[in-house]
């Protein structure tokens, strides 16, 4: 039983969603008589996706004094056949329901109603304001309404049109006496008010008012049509102004006037030495002034593996290289485990994220730890970076950024927030008019957009940051060095003695990103000096015996590399991270009548 609960609740919302209908048409009849009453003949089409079985419209009475209802009936054969219509007369609105049978097919039915007192005659006008398409309904492809008046009114015949949808047409017979409107694709839940004026005198037996009121109407509806166009053609490219133009410019001023790096006394074009004696995990907080979390994890990395090589070259740590089933692994040994306590504490951290407590660990191992922990591993490289940071502003003697270029990247943040939201108004605004329809839908597009551009601009405007200049001048010393060990024109400068140490630059070309390059640059700097290398001790081939030359040395770290750069990958994985006249315009509201309508 409770299966079959759970197929029904999830059921019925999908038979009630293939429900549908539309308004094919809704043609629209009023007549006007001299004492300004009007009649009203709508025909409402319906195109029916379904079973139906009712119809309803509620019509509002505001601006007039009662709404009538004469009779409902159904269109079978070119004939109308009256129908049982339940009516209900509130004070405020006439609610009418009548009830038939349909399946996949259009009806159309007759709605007969008289409006009183929706007519106002003035000393110099007579105005009729009215919605004849009511507030809530479904989507109408075409709607037609016909006004006939009790007379000619050659001296005065307007009429206006107030609509979110596209504009339609207006015309007026010879007589001046009829006019018609026309207009296609009305949006869902999308009011259609007509607002029509006359010679006051074809309205003969109403009560004239003591009041001139022509001129204030013609200045309102020049307004709505000032409104309509100022949305169409001024709010939406002001809006893409503010949402585009202002902050690219906003970008560009700041970056010219304080994001470009400053001048340094500092002229070399290679470092033959590293800058300063660090830890390599610390070399990665000093390369990237505004790095990604991916560029920094990697960098990261294979600053924790470099500080793992840098243990090798003091006697702390061997490397075991393993092959098993045609695939090379790695085991890393802890020779001298009471040693670790006299490093500094970013190694002991390598230490300790390595081993764990153990003498051994293996590549594969590894993985598995970071896998069964990347929320960890993750936090620990963070904390890592932090501290780093930290560590070289207080080696530097300050913050690694300038503060003025600091201070401007928060004043271009905060002031394209405020410049994109009023942009993704504008351009919401702009949408709804030119495209005709309700404006809240149009907002999701601007919106939408304004958050991708604020998002890249925050990541592009960081443009505007500039190292400090003692961070600068550090961080490009650093580049320098690592051009040293990846050009082979700069290592074929270095003095011999390179021969003997290269494992301590090794380590750095690790951290560096260089590590293959700077191997293949050493390997023709000893051929050319005829002088052999010392391979290093810490790392035993899957032999058992050291690697026979630095070339199979060399081919051994490639395959290394290619694991840290695949364990980086992994790892990066788990982060993601307006005589006759009249138009159309928008606006209006203003007139009485309305309602909803609705089927089922």
């Amino acid at each position: 039983m409770r299966k079959i609960s759970l197929f029904l609740v999830v059921l019925l919302p999908v038979l009630a969603y293939g429900k549908l209908y539309y308004y094919p048409e809704i043609k629209t009849d009023i007549y006007f008589y001299a004492d300004g009453s009007s009649q009203v003949l709508q025909q409402r089409t319906y195109s029916f996706d379904g079973d139906f079985s009712w119809a309803d419209v509620n019509l509002k009475k505001t601006g007039a004094d009662d709404i009538v209802i004469n009779q409902v009936a159904e269109k079978i054969n070119d004939v109308w056949q009256p129908l049982d219509a339940e009516i209900q007369d509130n004070p405020n609105s006439v609610y009418v329901r009548w009830n038939y049978s349909a399946h996949n097919e259009e009806k159309t039915f007759l709605l007969d109603y008289t409006i009183r007192g929706a007519v106002k005659r003035y000393q110099d006008v007579a105005e009729f304001y009215w919605k004849f398409i009511e507030d809530e309904h479904e989507k109408i492809s075409v709607t037609k309404l016909e006004l006939y008046l009790p007379q000619t009114s050659a001296d005065l015949f307007k009429v206006y049109i107030h609509s979110q949808a596209l504009p339609g047409t207006v015309s007026f017979n010879e007589t001046f006496d009829q006019a018609t409107v026309e207009q296609k694709n009305i949006p869902q839940n999308t009011f259609v008010e007509v607002r029509m004026l006359a010679s006051p005198s074809i309205f003969s037996d109403m009560r004239l008012q003591n009041e001139n009121r022509y001129e204030n109407i013609l200045r309102e509806e020049k307004r709505n049509f000032l409104m309509s166009s100022l949305k169409k053609f001024v709010l939406f490219p002001i809006g893409l102004v503010l949402m585009i133009a202002l902050p690219i410019i906003l970008l560009l001023v700041f970056y010219f006037k304080y994001g470009r790096e400053p001048k340094l006394p500092y002229l070399g074009m290679y470092e033959h030495e590293p800058p300063r004696k660090v830890p390599p995990v610390l070399v990665s907080a000093i390369l990237y002034q505004k790095p990604d979390k991916t560029t920094i994890f990697q960098s990261l990395f294979r600053g924790m593996f470099a500080s793992m090589l840098d243990l090798t070259t003091k006697g702390l740590v061997s490397i075991q290289e393993l092959k098993e089933n045609g695939k090379t692994h790695y085991q890393f040994n802890l020779d001298k485990p009471e040693k670790i306590k006299e490093l500094d504490p970013f190694s002991q951290e390598v230490a300790q994220f390595f081993f764990n407590e153990q003498t051994s660990v293996t590549d594969e191992e590894l993985k598995k730890y970071a896998e069964r922990h990347r929320l960890e591993f993750q936090r620990l490289l963070s904390d890592i970076y932090n501290r780093a940071v930290e560590w070289w502003k207080n080696t530097l003697g300050g913050s690694l950024l300038d503060l003025k270029s600091s201070k401007f990247y928060n004043i271009f943040i905060l002031s394209i927030i405020p410049s994109i939201i009023l942009g993704a108004l504008l351009v919401g605004n702009g949408l709804s008019a030119l495209v005709g329809g309700p404006t809240p839908p149009f907002f999701a597009i601007p919106i939408s957009a304004g958050v991708i551009i604020f998002i890249i601009l925050v990541f592009v405007g960081k443009s505007i940051l500039r190292w400090s200049p003692a961070a600068f001048t550090e961080q490009k010393r650093w580049h320098n060095f690592r051009k040293f060990l990846a050009e082979g024109s700069a290592i074929e400068q270095a003095p011999i003695t390179l021969l003997p140490i290269w494992e301590h630059y090794f380590v750095y070309a690790v951290v560096l990103g260089v590590a293959q390059k700077f191997l293949k640059n050493l390997t023709t700097f000893s051929s050319k000096h005829e002088q052999p290398l010392i391979l290093p001790a810490w790392y035993v081939a899957a032999s058992g015996t050291r690697p026979a030359s630095i070339a199979s040395f060399a081919e051994s770290m490639s395959n290394f590399e290619s694991f840290t750069s695949n364990f980086t990958s992994m790892m990066n994985s788990f982060s993601t991270s307006a005589s006759t006249g009249g138009g159309f315009s928008g606006g209006g509201g203003g007139g009485g009548g309305g309602g909803s309508s609705g089927a089922g």
